[in-house]
């Protein structure tokens, strides 16, 4: 599933080499789902379990929270920290960016939490927020619940995580009906990349963990009709993406939840698959392996800086007929090489260190 999910990403990113009129663009984006989504619930559903299965084992102290983050923060914080170093210098250089308070935003993961993202130095870090905020905040509400208010576990992950997926479901409601026009640029940086827009589709993965714990034979008992009623789910929501026959309401209020809901109805069936041999295996565990990585620089660093670079120097005399093609594979093989080197060199041994500590 995560590698699923990465190619989703690097897929619709890629294909804007091409003309969005064009044969090849529409090959490639036809049925191509939202990778970010995936990403979220897959996140909710993971650390869900985490979170579970810690909290039902041992008695709940500050110290177990702590741990939760330091953990969390050893996986994701050294490999973004990195790669928004380099796009500040890159920045500075180019006099793309100059103000020293959005620099500060982008280190504490608030340039998106309640307004736009700018999009002149890391536009596609606005998931790794979300995440973020995720990570911080859930396991911190489901503490309080359970240490302060002496809830029970069980009650306390499913409290929170319908809490919160009301709240920004109903969040985007109220905004959408305060708002007598939107543009389709407020869509994506006022609904569609916002912290609180967008929490809701952790929750799907966080209730995916539940059911998946407490109520396992009901999770594989029905695992078959779900996953066929999560592939409807989400085609139905990407034709009705495409097309808007339901309106903003729909797009803007339920849509999110309802492919977060899609994609969680997959999960019963495909966590039955737990092994595998042969290319195939092998190419989908490295690529979920260094997929963090590739989400990190597939953009900015490799679509925008890398062959932005290229396009004028090495590219400058290539045949516009071509161009677009060499732009293509240059972007999946520069993205892939750098992303194994990023995580050998740098993920790998940041990882390693987390178990030491």
């Amino acid at each position: 599933m995560r590698a699923l999910a990465i190619f989703f990403v690097l897929n619709v990113h890629s294909a804007y080499f091409f003309k969005t009129d064009s044969y090849l663009f529409k090959i490639l984006t036809t049925l191509n789902l939202d990778g970010v989504s995936l990403f979220f619930v897959l996140s909710g559903f993971l650390i869900g379990g985490i979170l579970i299965r810690t909290y039902e084992k041992k008695e709940i102290t500050f110290k177990t929270l702590f741990n939760f983050w330091i953990r969390r923060w050893f996986r994701t914080l050294p490999n973004y920290f990195l790669i928004l170093t380099i796009l500040l210098f890159l920045g500075f250089h180019y006099k793309t960016v100059s103000d020293s308070f959005q620099f500060k935003n982008y280190y504490f993961f608030l340039a998106n939490f309640k307004s736009a993202l700018p999009d002149n130095l890391f536009p596609e870090s606005w998931s790794l927020s979300i995440e973020e905020w995720f990570y911080l905040l859930i396991p911190l509400f489901i503490f309080i619940l359970i240490a302060g208010y002496k809830f029970k576990p069980r009650v306390s992950f499913l409290t929170i995580a319908i809490i919160i997926l009301v709240f920004s479901t109903c969040f985007r409601y109220y905004r959408l009906s305060h708002w007598p026009y939107i543009t389709g640029e407020q869509i994506e940086s006022s609904f569609r990349k916002q912290v609180i827009t967008r929490l809701d589709s952790i929750m799907y993965g966080l209730i995916g963990a539940y059911l998946a714990f407490y109520h396992l034979s009901i999770w594989k008992k029905y695992r078959k009709p779900l996953f066929f009623i999560g592939i409807f789910i989400l085609y139905f929501n990407f034709t009705q993406y495409i097309f808007g026959y339901f309106g903003l309401i729909y797009s803007l209020v339920f849509s999110y939840g309802l492919q977060a809901l899609g994609f969680l109805c997959l999960f019963p069936y495909l966590t039955e698959l737990r092994s595998g041999q042969g290319f195939i295996y092998k190419a989908i565990t490295r690529a979920s392996i260094i997929s963090y990585s590739l989400y990190l620089l597939n953009y900015s660093i490799v679509k925008l800086y890398i062959i932005g670079f290229l396009n004028r120097t090495v590219f400058k005399n290539i045949d516009q007929f071509y161009l677009a093609p060499v732009q293509y594979f240059s972007f999946w093989l520069i993205t892939i090489v750098g992303a194994i080197l990023l995580y050998k060199y740098f993920e790998k041994p940041f990882m390693t260190l987390r178990e030491r500590i």
